[in-house]
Parts: structure tokens; sequence; C-alpha cells
């Protein structure tokens, strides 16, 4: 793991622990005692006093690497350069561009590069997605998706503009994710206002609309309200509502057409982490890969586009 970072400490080194096919050899930090604070608390093999000697570390096949946004473009390359396999968490990278640098350095190197939307590998969207498929609420026409938190205005590197901060890259990713995800597409246009902290420089806000082919998306995001998280998909004969979409219980609950299902399953992050040692181990391509991750970013840089000009903006191809 590249960075010391605490959502990797309450969310994804435990999931690596419990990963049958996951051997998590070590932590890189710039700072040899956190890097060995860290291997203590979980009992790891080696601690690394700089992400550079990590990456020279020949036993190791991947890294996953949760640093703030603006530094996973050149920690992708990097690694990628070195031959490892990389899962990074969302967004891939800070903006189009940036995606289209990454797929290139992976169709050379031949590594796996996949972004770490933990979400899809989930019960609950697999059987949502099996029940839309299937025609249960007909063909989807509208997606209502949100995802906001109250976030304390102290130091935090998402209050940070030049490590690519703010709510839309941090959480407003996600509901522009689910959109293209259920609709299976990639959206035509799309209308947002956001609201600009004048002391961090950073969105604090979004709403928008996106503009599908077959129907229309409407989401939400922000760092100052209070924590709402909500999935729902309209068709032409029905709705299914999935009230926790991005960090569910073990036991959660999903209603298709006024009919409740409550689904088990293990954690969503350790389902991740065992797709992508998979495609490592087998050879395959990740489900979702760089080109995936691309496409993601042209739609937040279109959201982006939309809020400095006022106005509906095409995404660009």
């Amino acid at each position: 793991m590249i960075g010391c970072s605490s959502f990797a400490r309450r969310r994804t080194i435990p999931a690596m622990l419990a990963s049958p096919s996951v051997q998590l050899l070590g932590v890189a930090s710039r700072s040899i005692e956190m890097s060995e604070a860290f291997g203590k608390e979980f009992n790891l093999p080696r601690s690394f006093g700089s992400y550079e000697e990590m990456l020279e570390d020949s036993r190791i096949q991947a890294v996953y690497i949760p640093l703030p946004n603006g530094l996973h473009k050149e920690w992708i390359i990097r690694a990628a350069e070195s031959g490892k396999h990389i899962l990074c968490e969302k967004p891939l990278t800070s903006n189009a561009a940036e995606a289209a640098q990454v797929a290139e350095v992976a169709a050379r190197t031949g590594v796996r590069i996949m972004e770490a939307f933990m979400w899809r590998f989930h019960a609950q969207h697999l059987r949502a997605k099996e029940a839309l498929q299937s025609g249960t609420i007909g063909s989807l026409r509208l997606l209502r998706s949100s995802f906001s938190f109250l976030l304390d205005r102290i130091p935090n590197v998402r209050f940070s503009p030049q490590l690519a901060g703010g709510s839309i890259l941090d959480v407003g990713c996600y509901p522009v994710s689910a959109a293209r995800f259920y609709f299976q597409d990639e959206p035509r246009s799309v209308f947002a206002r956001g609201r600009f902290d004048q002391e961090f420089k950073v969105d604090m806000g979004m709403e928008g609309i996106m503009d599908f082919s077959q129907g229309r998306a409407m989401i939400d995001c922000a760092f100052d309200l209070p924590y709402f998280t909500n999935l729902e998909l309209v068709g032409e004969k029905g709705v299914i509502k999935i009230p926790r979409p991005w960090r569910p219980e073990e036991e959660t609950v999903i209603v298709i057409n006024d009919q409740p299902e409550t689904l088990r399953d293990r954690s969503q992050y350790v389902s991740q982490f065992e797709h992508f040692s998979h495609c490592i181990s087998s050879g395959v391509a990740p489900l979702y890969g760089p080109g995936d991750s691309m496409l993601q970013m042209r739609a937040l840089d279109a959201i982006f586009r939309s809020i400095r000009s006022g106005s509906t903006v095409e995404v660009v191809p």
C-alpha cells in the first residue's frame, strides 16, 4: 500500500487481510516512523520509508493507492513503469486528460489498473441490475442519486485545490458512476450548479442533471449537508430503491416495486480485492479498467465545465 491513510486503516487494510488471495506485504510512507507504526498495528512483514523503495521491491506484484486525488496519476504511472499492477482509489485521476495518460501507460506496460469503486461488487447492486435487465421495472428512465456528509472545517486534503479536493471528485463521483453503471451508457450532456468555498477554493456541493440516450440522472453531492445517501431507479413499470448504495451494512435492504429484499454479503472491499487479485493471477482484464475510468472522468470534467459556464454542456467524446 502506498500511503498511510486513515481511510485505509478503517476500510481497506482489514479487507486485504481478510481476502484469501491477497497477501499484504507492507505499507510505504514518506515517513519511516509512520509506515512502521502502520506495520506494527497490522503485523505487516515490511515497512517502507519511501514510495520509491516499495516500487523497487521485486516481491511485490501489485500496489494499492489511497493517496490524495492529485497524486494519483504520478504514482499510478510510476508504479506501472515499475511493473506493478495498480488498484487506485477513486477518482482514478484528477481529469480525463490524466486518465488518458494512465490508459496509454497501461496499454504500453501491460499492467492491470483498476479504479476502486467498491460498491459495484456488492450483492445489492448485482441484484438491482439483474432486476433491471429482466424487465422488472421496465426500461430505466430516471435515476436519482445522492452522497453528502458534513466535513469539519479543519485542515483536510479534501479542502486542497492543489490535491484535487472538493465534493465532486470525492463523493459526487459515486452518483456519476452509478448513472453510467445502470444506464450502461455514457451521458450525452450535463447541466450542473456548484457551490465553491471562498476560504478553501474547492466545491462544497453540486446538483446536476445528466442526459442519457434513454433517460436522465439527477445527482447531488455535498460536504456541507448532513450525511445522506440514496439511489433510486425509476422505470416505465416500477421503481428500485437502494437506501445505502455506497456503504451498506453486512445485512442490507433494497426495495423492488415496494417489495423489500434483505441481502447479506461479505465486505464489498473484500470482493473488490478478490476480483483484482483474480485478474492478476489469471491474466484477465478487470471488469472496470482504465478505459472505463477515462469515460468516468469525461463526465466529471463536463460537470465542472457546466458549473463554470452556467449552461448545459456536451460530454466530450
